[in-house]
């Protein structure tokens, strides 16, 4: 009796379909498409409607990879364990520590930048009290049970969604001219002021690196899908929903923006969403912008910590890390790790203070770099652990990415193609160096820790 309640509470705690494609769209709808957004439409013009659906498939490709092996063989140390499995013992271990660094890194930055939005209320208020109450938040909401931050994250991601679907219908309206009529708005603004491509197919392409962050959050799906219901079937379906989601709230509210504002008046400064409220005189609109961008950070920032969290603990698994990280409480958090990656978000917001502003803005975007060398691992995994599932894991193995193995192929080249394409940046040129140095520093410290292991075996 007591086995079938612990089993009934232990499904109980674990996420549905429904609650997983939240946690993933929470996840990835940060406020680097509500702000960053704007950086690619300044680069490509009306053609990045092209670059975020070509994205979009991108996306999916690593995301249907990440998922045939987390149908099969779900664990908590997800990526990093396949890659490890299939690639050997270096690859896992620079698999975890690289996605540990870049999403440390992402995360200071969420919080500086979601402590500078609430400034913009409380403009005499010291920046470091919000970086402090977000972040006891953030380690708040991840001391909990797996099945509350799903909740958490699943709120979080409804403010967002919602945001968006409010501002496509204001968008459709002032299109129709309910609001107000406004001269020179339709779809005639996609070809105006330089044409689609305005600054030819090398201003989309080297945009491409920013449109991509804006799908950076997927792989934490990968690491909540172990603690789903039915993985066959929840993983898969999270999938279908989080990419057409995505894909229609992406692509209709940048079409719709395009086409009531021309690009070229479309500025970095603020949110380009801004905009349209703007227009049609919205009551509040930079407020509601700003605390819509704000929830955006924080959610992206907590789905971050979930995820460090679990590749910090897997890592003590695999004795890659100290072994008191992979301790967890009795709601299955590890604990230790938490703290630890705490620790590393603290050290790393005293940096963004310290640093001059291009100085911080060039680590984070080497964060961006590891993020999608690391999509290119997974890729590779999978190619290399495809072999291994149908002999190993025969009866779960009940989801296959179409297109194998050309599409996993076709999928790496074209992201080896964007990271060595942001060197047409100077700024992602410094961020690609940046992740290369961080790369080559952890693979010394691989072998220092393999070299020790070795001589303390042979003692």
């Amino acid at each position: 009796m007591a086995k079938d309640e612990n089993d009934k509470i232990d499904k109980d705690e674990r996420l549905s379909a429904n609650e997983l494609t939240l946690v993933g769209l929470g996840a990835i709808i940060g406020a680097g498409f509500f702000l960053a957004s704007s950086i690619s439409i300044l680069n490509a013009g009306p053609s990045v409607l092209l670059g975020f659906f070509f994205g979009a498939l991108i996306m999916w490709q690593v995301f249907s990879a990440l998922a045939e092996m987390s149908v099969a063989h779900p664990t908590s140390g997800s990526f990093r364990v396949y890659a490890e499995e299939a690639l050997g013992h270096f690859f896992g271990y620079l698999s975890g520590w690289m996605y540990w660094v870049a999403g440390v890194l992402v995360m200071s930055s969420e919080v500086t930048a979601s402590a500078i939005f609430t400034q913009w209320w409380f403009p005499n208020t010291s920046l470091w009290i919000f970086v402090a109450i977000y972040s006891l938040l953030i380690i708040g909401v991840n001391s909990l049970g797996v099945k509350d931050f799903g909740k958490i994250e699943s709120f979080l991601a409804i403010i967002k969604v919602t945001a968006l679907i409010l501002f496509i219908v204001l968008g459709g309206l002032v299109f129709a001219g309910i609001f107000t009529e406004i001269k020179d708005i339709g779809i005639q603004n996609y070809f105006r002021h330089g044409g689609f491509f305005p600054n030819g197919f090398t201003g989309l392409f080297s945009s491409m690196m920013i449109i991509l962050l804006s799908f950076g959050g997927v792989v934490v799906v990968g690491m909540t899908s172990s603690e789903t219901e039915e993985p066959a079937y929840d993983i898969p379906q999270a999938i279908k929903r989080i990419v057409f989601t995505l894909l229609f709230l992406y692509i209709t509210s940048l079409s719709l923006l395009l086409a009531l504002v021309p690009w070229n008046q479309i500025s970095t400064d603020a949110s380009p969403f801004t905009l349209v409220f703007r227009l049609v005189n919205f009551p509040y609109a930079g407020s509601i912008m700003n605390f819509v961008i704000l929830v955006a950070a924080l959610s992206a920032m907590n789905a971050a910590m979930y995820a460090v969290t679990r590749v910090l603990a897997s890592l003590a698994e695999a004795e890659e890390a100290p072994a008191i990280l992979a301790d967890k409480n009795e709601d299955g958090v590890p604990f230790y790790a938490l703290l630890a990656s705490s620790g590393g978000l603290v050290l790393a917001v005293i940096m963004s203070f310290l640093l001059p502003e291009k100085v911080y803005e060039y680590i984070t975007s080497a964060a961006g770099f590891i993020l999608f060398f690391n999509w290119i691992i997974i890729l590779f995994s999978q190619l290399k652990y495809r072999p291994i599932l149908e002999k190993k894991f025969r009866d779960n193995f009940k989801f296959k990415m179409k297109g194998y193995p050309y599409s996993t192929w076709a999928t790496i080249i074209v992201i080896i193609a964007i990271l060595l394409g942001s060197a047409q940046n100077f700024e992602q040129l410094v961020g690609l160096l940046g992740g290369i140095i961080i790369i080559l520093i952890l693979t010394v410290f691989y072998f220092i820790l393999y070299s020790s292991v070795q001589i303390r075996d042979y003692l």
